[in-house]
Formats: structure tokens, C-alpha cells, sequence
């Protein structure tokens, strides 16, 4: 694989087409051959060292793209950006799954406009089919405005944080079981971010973040 690359590297066609991206020169479209797609993205991605957005017809292109690109950029951080289940006219409620990908997407590009995350050593690259992008969701400024980073020894009242969480669309729960969820026991605050992989506690010491 790596081998196959850096003979594409080498090519004078790819040098020309990599000046052109870098200079942000609009391009024509390739016409490239189904099999040269993907290979010449991982390459792309290697030099160009800037988040990409591969966009396909339909979902199951994307995810067959998102699976390929496995293979060709195994250290890229890849992320899936999901169209909802239902369609446009159905009163349905997203599966969890979509919205945590879709979230997952929104929130590492979210980094290269927050003053205080830090951005990702590898920039990502993101898949989505054209109606997952061509589906409505929170506007950019609200879902900044909604981003928040909490810090061991940070002072802010729990009941603060609760109604921002619950203002934002979590729900509050006994036990959290699932992302979206919170939960309070005295000091102690549950949230599991719909984002990440794994929930987070937060143990306070009056209103200062003790642990995390």
C-alpha cells in the first residue's frame, strides 16, 4: 500500500493536481476510475495535511468508502458522518447511533473554531452521503456557543451546568446508561457526551471540579 502511494506521489499528474489544491484553485472534475478514488484521497490527505470531506451518492457508498479508507490511510482519523433513518416526510426519532456520528463529525471540525480545544495532531477525514450533508442540523454559531470545555480545579455551580446540559438537548436520568444522558448525586455529576466513546464523572468539592 504504501509502496502503491508513493509511486502515485511521484507522478507528475499528482504533483500538478496537489499544487492546485494547495493554491485553492477550483478544479474540474477528475473523471477518475472507481478504484484510483480512494488511494488518491489517503494520498492527498498525507500531504495536504487539512481536514477532507468525501462526499458519495448514497449511504451505503459512504460507508463502503469510510470502510476502504481503512486500508489505504490506516492513521487517519476517519469519521462517519450519518443520514438520518427515517426519511425527510417521516415523524421518527433519529437512531442514537446517527446522531452520535453526526456529533462525533460536528464536534472535531467544532475544534478549528474554539479558542480553548486543541486541534487534532492528524486532521480528520470525514464521509457522508449527499443527503446526510443535505440534511438540516444546528447552525455552526449555536453549536459553538453550546461547546464546552470543563477543567479540574474550574469553579462553576453544578446546577449551572445542569440546566446548560438540559438547554442543549440532554436528558436527566437516574443511572446513565446511554449518551445524552446526566445524572446528579450530591457532588457527583454523570454526563455522558454524545460524542465520546465513554462517559465522564465529575466530582465537585463544593463548586470547584475536584475530579474527572
Amino acid at each position: 500500500m504504501e509502496y502503491l502511494l508513493s509511486h502515485l506521489r511521484s507522478t507528475s499528474e499528482y504533483l500538478e493536481l496537489l499544487h492546485s489544491v494547495q493554491e485553492d484553485n477550483r478544479l474540474p472534475g477528475l473523471g477518475l476510475p472507481r478504484s484510483a478514488r480512494i488511494p488518491l484521497m489517503a494520498a492527498l490527505h498525507g500531504d495536504l495535511n487539512r481536514p477532507i470531506l468525501i462526499l458519495t451518492d448514497r449511504a451505503d457508498h459512504a460507508l463502503a468508502v469510510f470502510e476502504e479508507l481503512g486500508f489505504w490511510a490506516p492513521s487517519a482519523t476517519r469519521y462517519l458522518f450519518s443520514e438520518p433513518n427515517p426519511l425527510f416526510y417521516e415523524d421518527a426519532a433519529w437512531g442514537n447511533a446517527t446522531r452520535r456520528e453526526r456529533l462525533q463529525s460536528l464536534t472535531i471540525l467544532a475544534t478549528y473554531h474554539l479558542p480553548f480545544a486543541d486541534k487534532p495532531k492528524t486532521p480528520p477525514i470525514i464521509v457522508a452521503s449527499a443527503r446526510a450533508v443535505m440534511t438540516r442540523t444546528l447552525p455552526r454559531r449555536d453549536f459553538l456557543k453550546a461547546s464546552k470545555r470543563l477543567a479540574l480545579g474550574q469553579e462553576i455551580q453544578p446546577d449551572v451546568l445542569i440546566r446548560q446540559w438540559a438547554d442543549v438537548g440532554y436528558q436527566a436520568a437516574e443511572i446513565v446508561v446511554e449518551p445524552g444522558q446526566f445524572s446528579r448525586r450530591g457532588g457527583i455529576l454523570d454526563i455522558w457526551v454524545t460524542a465520546d466513546a465513554l462517559p465522564a464523572r465529575l466530582d465537585f468539592f463544593g463548586d470547584e471540579i475536584d475530579t474527572i
